[in-house]
């Protein structure tokens, strides 16, 4: 084989392996923590059958993960906040400075066991029923996130 004809061939791989990974990038990303959310109505509320809207404590959201992950964030912030401001202040923030415990699901303003409120003392704030948030969680070098919202019809308890 020529000098010429080794050249060619071993552009032509090049730009054939160029032109595969620029097809499938996506298979040699990390994929993203798929999350889910579930709303239901908490037992105290129930209890209390009322035809007013009651506050947003009424309800319970439970978030699942498709897989059990270790989290060293979560953090929930105003959707319309977070879009003109990354760095939006958020309404509860969980972080890990060491060892949390592998989880597939967690509730809102819940403990998560190896995880502390980023703000000492901290507390989430109570979440307005049509307001969106997002939830944005982090396992090491895993990141996902969730936009949710809370309609008023999640809120009235029958």
């Amino acid at each position: 084989m020529t000098k010429k004809n080794f050249i060619v061939l071993a552009a032509a791989f090049l730009a054939v392996a160029v032109f595969y990974l620029y097809m499938y990038k996506d298979s040699f990303r990390k994929p993203d923590i798929q999350i889910s959310l579930t709303i239901r109505p908490k037992p105290s509320a129930l209890a209390h059958k009322t035809t007013d809207v009651p506050d947003a404590d009424s309800v319970n959201l439970s978030f699942g993960m498709d897989n059990k992950y270790k989290l060293t964030s979560v953090k929930v912030v105003p959707l319309s906040e977070w879009k003109t401001n990354q760095n939006a202040h958020p309404i509860w923030e969980l972080v890990s400075d060491s060892n949390s415990a592998p989880i597939q699901a967690f509730s809102y303003g819940h403990h998560i066991h190896g995880m502390h409120p980023s703000v000492k003392g901290a507390v989430p704030d109570a979440l307005a029923p049509n307001v969106p948030y997002l939830l944005l969680i982090e396992a090491g070098s895993k990141k996902g996130q969730h936009d949710f919202t809370i309609s008023e019809d999640e809120h009235l308890i029958q």
